[in-house]
């Protein structure tokens, strides 16, 4: 994989799992947690709040290539949830209402 290639695959239809990409990256990796950052948000993930980022999209695959990419694995974690209170922003942000 490389970075010019790397996309979501957007379903037609969507499978009510949210991916929830939380990370804590230390200020001596700070170059490596904005470059992180920056590719989860050029992949169409929002960003809930400035170190977590979500969306719909399958993205298993993306985010374990950008974590190696970065070498940021001790500081990454994701989540798959179909409960996420609060989340009708969420839905409309990426049109799924």
């Amino acid at each position: 994989a490389s970075f010019s290639r790397l996309a979501l695959q957007k379903k037609k239809r969507w499978d009510g799992v949210w991916r929830i990409v939380l990370f804590d990256i230390p200020d001596r990796h700070k170059w490596a947690r904005e470059g992180f950052r920056d590719r989860l948000l050029r992949l169409g993930m929002y960003c809930m709040q400035e170190s977590v980022l979500v969306t719909p999209h399958p993205c298993e695959e993306e985010i374990a290539f950008l974590i190696y990419a970065f070498s940021v694995a001790p500081y990454v974690r994701f989540i798959r949830t179909r409960e996420l209170s609060n989340d009708d922003d969420l839905k409309e942000q990426f049109k799924l209402l």
